[in-house]
């Protein structure tokens, strides 16, 4: 059997990529494509016929493999953990878990969800170094370091990892290389590979350049932090306004991402406090493509304005009052 894996652009997506490949091989079945998707796509993905109709590529349509991404009905395969999957209701109505298809939000990442999953419902033999790989991903998608600091320091090899695929941005050769390689090799020598090293290597020295331009820029307004990124793209730090502000309970943004302003907004993870606006719900209420999981989660826009006033509600929302704001 031949199958075709759209994935989500980012680690938790390639790593859940590569437990299939290496659950395919196991077979005998093989992939044809390996197509690195995201939420710029949402408006195609909604369509019934979205896996005839789309030009991610040429040639042979296969059978579609879905993992880390919002719920399609047309799927051969599909894992996903993310509060938000269901785009539609009827979608979510009509949905029905079996052993290929399967969604599980307590999961911190969807590999592990993936990789214990395929290894209880088909008794799969997964390679051993792949406990190393799910322990990692977990920590990573979950947002369960140690530290802010341990996001920017980036001394793990599986960080060093994540720093050289976050460089690459959406690209199927790359991302299909790396898949294999994670099916092959553990983190510790992956992280090794001279290209690696030195994509390590610049990572750690723009994350320090960027905490400086947070430093400058940040904006706090009650318990959120603000920056908005337009102009400035490459800038982008996720944890900095933690490190910055360790009190601070929420963090939004505005980026640019492909033609489209994504507004994202996450929870302090080191702050241990209970209760707190479930972040996924909360932005999928300004558009339908938005979503993501308690304390992470996304939304894109197609004007800087929308997105700035759409951050202004959410400020509002998280703080459940109007704050004055002041740079610090």
């Amino acid at each position: 059997m031949i199958y075709d894996l759209y994935f989500h652009n980012d680690f938790d997506g390639h790593a859940t990529a590569a437990v299939m490949l290496a659950f395919f091989e196991s077979r005998g079945d093989a992939i044809g494509h390996f197509v690195p998707v995201d939420y710029d796509l949402q408006p195609q993905w909604l369509r019934e016929g979205f896996f005839k109709e789309h030009h991610l590529f040429s040639g042979r349509r296969n059978a579609p493999v879905v993992l880390d991404f919002s719920f399609h009905p047309g799927t051969a395969f599909w894992f996903d953990h993310h509060p938000t999957a269901f785009k539609k209701e009827s979608w979510k109505a009509g949905f029905l878990p079996d052993k290929a298809h399967g969604y599980d939000t307590s999961y911190f990442s969807c590999c592990h969800f993936a990789y214990e999953k395929l290894k209880r419902d088909f008794a799969w033999q997964a390679p051993r170094h792949f406990k190393e790989l799910v322990k990692w991903l977990d920590v990573i998608d979950g947002a369960r370091y140690g530290s802010a600091r341990q996001t920017i320091l980036m001394k793990e090899p599986a960080l060093v990892v994540d720093a050289y695929l976050e460089a690459q941005g959406r690209n199927a050769k790359k991302s299909e290389w790396f898949i294999r390689l994670l099916v092959k090799r553990p983190l510790d020598d992956i992280a090794k590979i001279p290209k690696v090293v030195t994509a390590g290597a610049r990572a750690r020295k723009s994350a320090r350049e960027r905490l400086s331009f947070y430093r400058k820029h940040l904006m706090v307004r009650g318990d959120v932090t603000m920056i908005d990124l337009i102009g400035h793209g490459e800038q982008f730090l996720r944890f900095a306004p933690y490190n910055l502000f360790p009190k601070a309970r929420y963090a939004v943004r505005i980026r640019k991402k492909g033609s489209l302003y994504s507004v994202g907004v996450g929870e302090n993870p080191w702050l241990k406090k209970k209760g707190g606006i479930h972040l996924g719900k909360l932005v999928k209420k300004y558009s339908a493509g938005g979503g993501g999981h308690k304390g992470a989660a996304a939304v894109e826009f197609a004007t800087h304005r929308e997105a700035l006033r759409v951050v202004e509600d959410i400020v509002k929302v998280l703080n459940r009052k109007k704050n004055g704001g002041q740079k610090k």
